[in-house]
């Protein structure tokens, strides 16, 4: 199972300096085991300081956040790197009813789109049922029943979320739509999420042998296996295992403003950790943990 899982890693990011590799992480971070269920909880009070902090970080640009961070409320917009957000807790829960109640706090944080809240079950759907060794061609039947009972309503209410009778309606119709679809796995939506291409292309010609070794594309699943994605690997293993135990995770309510921490040759972060300044200028640091090396803008 860790190596199914560091497979996955290891070709969703090619670089663990990339804003998706940061949002994967950030979610990552926020994992709680429960203490009365299995599986893990997303500590959604957590990600709020994370996403705050993230924005002396981030590098690259993502609408969702950036929107986010202004008016600190969901949008309606597309989330394009949904997959990045949510597949952590996919691969460290192993009940699909706890797994879409946790995925749905992250997804319904940044947005309201229905398409986004769509794919983000289908996607979930898809991870849940690989990890589980499900044969390719029955996450197709397994997803479409998922769909087809999923409730809005219920999500929307589990996350104190008030819409007009419109918006559950236009959503409802979406719904529908897709179910319709011939296909909820088509050649578009495998193309343009990086994990489904991994699950239904990639690793489908590994298993079947139908991709010679000499294969570029391929190559990075076993060069670039790096020690950080290994380490993460490890320890969403153990999530998965319920081997950690939640107190270990808890972090204190008082967050320190990272322009006072910067100030220091070295300091200890409740978000980010050990760190050592690296460089710094009056405009930003270059700091070190042990997720890699970050540019902080102050």
């Amino acid at each position: 199972m860790q190596y199914r899982i560091n497979e996955l890693l290891n070709f969703c990011f090619d670089d663990t300096d990339s804003i998706e590799f940061q949002i994967f992480l950030i979610t990552l971070k926020c994992l709680i085991p429960y203490e009365d269920n299995i599986g893990c909880l997303f500590d959604k009070e957590r990600y709020k300081k994370e996403i705050e902090l993230f924005a002396h970080y981030m590098n690259g640009n993502d609408e969702t956040i950036d929107y986010w961070l202004q008016n600190k409320k969901p949008s309606n917009m597309n989330d394009e790197l949904l997959e990045f957000k949510i597949f952590p807790i996919v691969l460290s829960n192993t009940v699909w009813e706890n797994l879409i109640d946790e995925v749905m706090k992250v997804v319904l944080f940044y947005t309201l789109n229905k398409n986004t809240i769509l794919n983000a079950l289908l996607i979930s759907s898809a991870i849940y049922e690989f990890m589980n060794n499900a044969e390719i061609e029955s996450i197709e039947e397994v997803s479409k029943e998922r769909l087809i009972n999923l409730s809005i309503k219920c999500f929307l209410a589990k996350n104190q979320i008030e819409t007009d009778k419109n918006y559950i309606i236009d959503f409802e119709k979406e719904r529908i739509k897709m179910i319709a679809e011939p296909m909820l796995f088509g050649v578009n939506n495998i193309n343009n999420n990086k994990v489904l291409n991994y699950i239904f292309e990639k690793k489908a010609a590994i298993d079947n042998e139908l991709v010679s070794s000499s294969d570029n594309s391929l190559k990075h699943l076993n060069e670039n296996n790096s020690d950080i994605l290994n380490n993460f690997s490890k320890y969403l293993y153990k999530l998965r295992k319920g081997s950690i135990s939640p107190e270990k995770l808890i972090i204190s309510d008082k967050i320190p403003d990272i322009k006072e921490c910067l100030k220091y040759p070295a300091f200890n972060h409740p978000l980010l950790g050990r760190c050592k300044v690296i460089k710094r200028t009056e405009k930003e640091a270059i700091v070190s943990n042990k997720s890699g090396h970050m540019r902080i803008r102050i």
